[in-house]
């Protein structure tokens, strides 16, 4: 079982016996808290009761959470955008890898069927019109796969920097929600 702290506190000017999990300056800074806007209350309505006093800075503190809830939140949702972009984009950036690797397998085979086509050109006269015309679409149809695959890698490469970009953009974003949090805690 967990020893709980004890502590004394003052409050608008009424002591309290305070006992919690934890520590005994967390206690106390909190009950500071609580004086300090108790007596703020306090000050500028003389005429209020404790009771009064009370209910308002509960009222205000609640405001005052609710908005940093609030924020909190929204920070937390800004977070999960980023982490759910980049997620996207790696599925954008394996979905772009395959067509390349499948552009590229056509385009070696191509190359292949090219290198092939021209070596039997050489080796034969008899043929000589009809291989030139073969040659002539396949290097055509091999210009036209080079282009897409030279498109295709520079998806890939933006792919690629938007991946990069994504995720700076999560780590900003973790740091500044990891700020909040310890900002937050302190207070």
């Amino acid at each position: 079982m967990m020893n709980k702290n004890k502590v004394i506190v003052k409050i608008l000017g009424q002591e309290y016996t305070i006992v919690g999990d934890e520590s005994r300056e967390f206690m106390q800074r909190v009950s500071n808290y609580v004086d300090d806007k108790m007596l703020e209350i306090a000050e500028k309505n003389k005429k209020f009761s404790t009771a009064m006093v009370a209910v308002l800075t509960a009222i205000n503190i609640g405001d005052e959470y609710f908005k940093l809830f609030d924020d909190y939140q929204k920070l937390k949702a800004e977070n999960e955008r980023p982490t759910h972009e980049l997620e996207e984009t790696k599925k954008l950036l394996e979905a772009a890898t395959i067509e390349i690797k499948k552009k590229t397998i056509e385009y070696e085979n191509l190359l292949k069927e090219y290198e092939d086509m021209k070596e039997s050109l050489r080796n034969t006269e008899a043929n000589y019109m009809e291989l030139r015309e073969e040659v002539n679409r396949l290097s055509y149809e091999l210009n036209i796969k080079n282009n897409k695959l030279k498109k295709e890698e520079k998806i890939n490469e933006d792919l690629k920097n938007k991946l990069v970009q994504s995720e700076v953009k999560l780590v900003q974003t973790k740091k500044e929600l990891q700020e909040f949090i310890e900002a937050f805690d302190n207070s």
